[in-house]
């Protein structure tokens, strides 16, 4: 290898060890890979959790004419793989191992097709497809061990994602999971021009996403009385028990305490409120060990695209706070609250975000 390769390559490494979040993570090793490899096309796919199943989708790809596509899971329908592709992943998921196909004069890319799993803590979590010519062992080696530094370090990101004691995503990564879901709604024509399924149930009447604050009701006690290995252990099991109530495609959130963020996908009211009303069913009646019963108090409001996420997470935590005020052990919507004369709407002061 000449003293410039090697320093291109070096200067590659660089820059996906550079990146900070997932998004900016993947859009580096697919760019980094398509010019390194001189592909025709570098896509990463990967899996979202819904009560069906496992769904894949497109997240970000980077073609030979620089043109690069950034997905996020909000804005992206499952997809429909034709029979031969389906093959192919299903292949490559057996094997967890790199498979490869040679295209013919039918496909737009008149090449082969390389397909390599991407693996996570818990499996295959997606896949990297590569277009390209023919390649050489070096440029497959090359390929395996960019995949290999990608997979390491979204195994460190995922640990900084996470809170250590309950496995909930931690409050750092509440800004980009909100904003996300800002975006796509103020842009969802836009973005769902592609995504029939998604743009036609996010522009159903009332539905909508919503974003709820869980506070455990005097868990001040539960420290003083049990002691503080006891309350982790309270935090742990409430922990569990969000993580049956709740979708596996909702985002759970502890922001420290025993405080916890909740960001529903859509659902209408009604649906929304029956959910919280669920979760705070279940935390009632579960048994804590030696502490016995736990009561948890919920505020709720709608997600709206023109309202800053300091503004949502303040409606909340207003119908949070009549919910404690109020007997507690209950779940109170703000929308509600202000339609009742309960509270007064909130004035936005501006952009200015707290978290």
């Amino acid at each position: 290898m000449s003293s410039s390769n090697a320093d291109d390559l070096l200067e590659s490494v660089v820059q996906i060890t550079e990146q900070r979040d997932r998004d900016s993570l993947e859009i580096s090793l697919v760019s980094t890979l398509r010019d390194l490899i001189a592909a025709r096309r570098v896509t990463l796919y990967k899996y979202r959790e819904t009560r069906g199943g496992r769904e894949l989708y497109a997240a970000v790809s980077d073609t030979a004419d620089g043109t690069t596509t950034d997905t996020s899971e909000y804005d992206q329908a499952p997809l429909r793989l034709p029979a031969d592709s389906q093959a192919l992943f299903a292949a490559c998921l057996e094997k967890n191992e790199m498979v490869m196909e040679k295209r013919g004069p039918d496909c737009p890319y008149n090449c082969c097709r390389y397909l390599y799993p991407i693996n996570g803590s818990h499996g295959v979590v997606g896949f990297l497809e590569i277009f390209a010519d023919l390649y050489s062992e070096a440029d497959s080696k090359l390929a395996d061990g960019f995949l290999r530094i990608y997979c390491n370090y979204l195994s460190i990101l995922d640990e900084s994602e996470h809170d250590t004691l309950t496995g909930l995503l931690n409050r750092k990564t509440f800004d980009r999971n909100i904003t996300r879901i800002l975006t796509a709604k103020a842009h969802g024509e836009d973005n769902h021009r592609d995504s029939p399924t998604l743009c036609r149930r996010h522009s159903q009447e009332g539905l909508d996403h919503w974003l709820a604050v869980a506070d455990i009701d005097f868990f001040k006690r539960v420290n003083d009385r049990f002691g503080h290995l006891y309350g982790d252990e309270v935090l742990l099991l409430l922990a569990h028990i969000m993580k049956k109530v709740f979708r596996l495609s909702d985002k759970l959130f502890r922001f420290g305490g025993e405080e916890f963020v909740i960001l529903l996908e859509p659902a209408a009211f009604q649906d929304a409120l029956a959910t919280f009303e669920r979760f705070r069913k279940a935390v009632e009646d579960y048994d804590f060990p030696q502490v016995g019963q736990v009561t948890v108090s919920l505020g709720f409001t709608r997600i709206r695209p023109e309202d800053p996420p300091s503004t949502i997470i303040g409606q909340a935590d207003e119908a949070l706070y009549y919910a404690k005020r109020h007997d507690r052990n209950r779940v109170c919507s703000y929308e509600k609250l202000v339609e009742e004369g309960q509270l007064t709407p909130r004035e936005q002061t501006g952009d200015i975000e707290l978290f």
